[in-house]
């Protein structure tokens, strides 16, 4: 792991663990880190294995990917946006070059399915594989979301998650769905909260 990696890493680390000091005992309460940017982490170190990508990118826009969610004042549905930002300016204040930092920023920006069409890397596809299929390993997790935090019903959660993931399985790459297509026919299938819990 390289010096630049393992300084993003402490930073999400450490504003991922402010962030849930701060909503102990909320709702909202949470650690990005721990909970999915690692998993993030390791499906792109997994999934760059053997192709030509550059792979200390994609493991800085998997650390960096979600690093606005630990900042409670800003909007979660632009992420994305903000996230690039934040990602800039930490890698331009650590001397990262230029034409590397970009193309984190680009794969950060890029992740969300509303800016699909402007996906023009490798890297970027990857990084959106590895996001989706962490989701897939938390699954039961996922539930608290929308019925703790959004105050859904049970039937109104479990369509939210169905609708979540139907989005990430439908952004892999084709090589990739089979990985989770028993999961997902599954959860396609799932009527209330135990149906997901068991996946």
């Amino acid at each position: 792991m390289s010096q630049i990696v393992e300084k993003m890493r402490q930073e999400i680390m450490d504003r991922s663990a402010r962030f849930e000091e701060y909503t102990k005992g909320t709702k909202d309460e949470y650690n990005i880190y721990r909970e999915h940017v690692q998993y993030v982490y390791k499906y792109v170190v997994m999934l760059s294995e053997g192709k030509n990508v550059d792979r200390e990118v994609l493991e800085l826009a998997a650390l960096l990917h979600d690093i606005s969610m630990t900042d409670w004042t800003l909007d979660r549905s632009r992420h994305n946006e903000f996230g690039a930002e934040i990602a800039e300016q930490l890698l331009r204040e650590n001397d990262y070059p230029e034409d590397k930092t970009q193309l984190v920023k680009k794969c950060i920006l890029n992740h969300s399915k509303r800016r699909q069409e402007y996906r023009s890397t490798e890297e970027e596809q990857i990084l959106v594989d590895a996001d989706g299929l962490s989701h897939f390993d938390v699954i039961g997790k996922m539930y608290s979301l929308p019925s703790m935090v959004m105050g859904l019903n049970e039937e109104e959660s479990v369509r939210f998650v169905q609708n979540k993931l139907t989005g990430d399985y439908e952004e892999l790459s084709d090589d990739l769905k089979c990985l989770v297509k028993e999961k997902y026919d599954r959860l396609m299938a799932a009527k209330c909260a135990e149906d997901l819990k068991t996946l």
